[in-house]
C-alpha cells in the first residue's frame, strides 16, 4: 500500500485534520456523534463491529504489518485517509501512537438513554453511580466484557466515549450494549419490579458478599471512587452487599471492587 491509494492529506491546518481533532474534545463528539479509537486493536475492534466511518494511516507507519493486516481486514465502506506525520500528530492523543486511528460512530441504539425491562430481561447487567475517573471507568468496561456481562448502565459517569475511557476500555466499548442516563434512579427503580437491584455500599446492614445468595437477575450497583453511591441511588436499591477486606485497607478501588463482583456473578449459569 502506498500514498496513491487513499486520499493524501499534508497539511495540519487541512480542514478534515481540524474535524477529526475537534473530536478529542467531548463537546464536538457529542455534536458530531463521532469519537476516536486510536491504535491497532482498537481500530480492528471497530471495523470488526461496523463503529469505524473512516480510518486514519500517518504516513511513516505504513510499513508496519500491523496497520497494514488492519488495513487489509478493513472493508471498503471505511473511508481512509493518509496523513503526514504532522497532521497526524494534531489528531492523536498517544504518547506512543501506533500510526492508525479509527474515527468511530456512537452507537446511537444505546447511547443516551436507560434500557426497558424487556430489552435486558435474561441478561448480565451492571450499573456504575458518577464514577468519574474514565481510567476507571474504561478498565471496569474491559472487565464487563471479560467476565460475560451484557449491558451496563452509566449513571453521571465519565465519558465513555473519551480518549482515555475507550483505551482502557480495550475494545469493550464495541461489544458491550452501553446506555447512558444522567441519573441511574429512575432506570434502577424501572428495572427492581423484576430484577434486584445489589448496591455494593455500606448502608444499614450490608451482606457479606461471598455468602450472599446470588441470582442471574441480580443487578449490582458500584458507586463512585470516592463517595460511593449517591443516597438517590441508595433509595432505589433493594439491598446492599460488601466485600470483606482486612484492616489493612479502609476500601478497594471502584474498578477492583467491580471486577470481583463480576467474576463471583460470572460463575451463575444462564441456564
Amino acid at each position: 500500500m502506498n500514498k496513491m491509494d487513499y486520499e493524501y492529506i499534508s497539511s495540519r491546518q487541512n480542514e478534515k485534520v481540524k474535524y477529526f481533532a475537534s473530536l478529542k474534545n467531548s463537546k464536538y463528539r457529542a455534536e458530531h456523534s463521532l469519537f476516536l479509537a486510536e491504535g491497532v486493536k482498537l481500530t480492528d475492534e471497530a471495523t470488526r463491529s461496523g463503529a469505524a466511518k473512516y480510518i486514519l494511516i500517518n504516513e511513516d507507519s505504513l510499513s508496519d504489518d500491523g496497520v497494514k493486516r488492519t488495513l487489509d481486514k478493513s472493508g471498503d465502506d471505511v473511508i481512509k485517509y493518509i496523513l503526514a506525520a504532522p497532521a497526524f500528530e494534531k489528531i492523536t492523543s498517544e504518547n506512543a501512537p501506533q500510526g492508525i486511528i479509527a474515527v468511530c460512530a456512537f452507537p446511537r441504539l444505546y447511547y443516551d438513554r436507560a434500557p426497558s425491562p424487556d430489552e435486558v430481561r435474561g441478561r448480565r447487567v451492571i450499573a456504575f453511580d458518577e464514577v468519574r475517573d474514565p481510567g476507571n471507568l474504561g478498565a471496569v468496561l474491559r472487565s464487563a466484557a471479560a467476565f460475560g456481562y451484557d449491558a451496563v448502565i452509566l449513571g453521571s459517569c465519565a465519558d465513555v466515549f473519551g480518549q482515555r475511557c475507550v483505551r482502557a476500555s480495550m475494545g469493550a466499548t464495541f461489544s458491550l450494549s452501553i446506555y447512558c442516563v444522567d441519573s441511574l434512579a429512575p432506570c434502577l427503580l424501572k428495572l427492581s419490579a423484576e430484577r434486584r437491584i445489589i448496591g455494593a455500599a455500606l448502608y444499614g446492614e450490608p451482606e457479606d458478599f461471598t455468602t450472599m445468595k446470588k441470582t442471574l437477575s441480580d443487578v449490582p450497583v458500584i458507586g463512585n471512587e470516592g463517595h460511593g453511591i449517591s443516597d438517590e441511588t441508595a433509595s432505589c436499591c433493594t439491598s446492599f452487599c460488601k466485600i470483606p477486606i482486612t484492616e489493612k485497607a479502609e476500601s478497594l478501588n471502584a474498578g477492583v471492587a467491580a471486577s470481583v463482583i463480576m467474576w463471583e456473578y460470572s460463575k451463575i449459569s444462564r441456564e
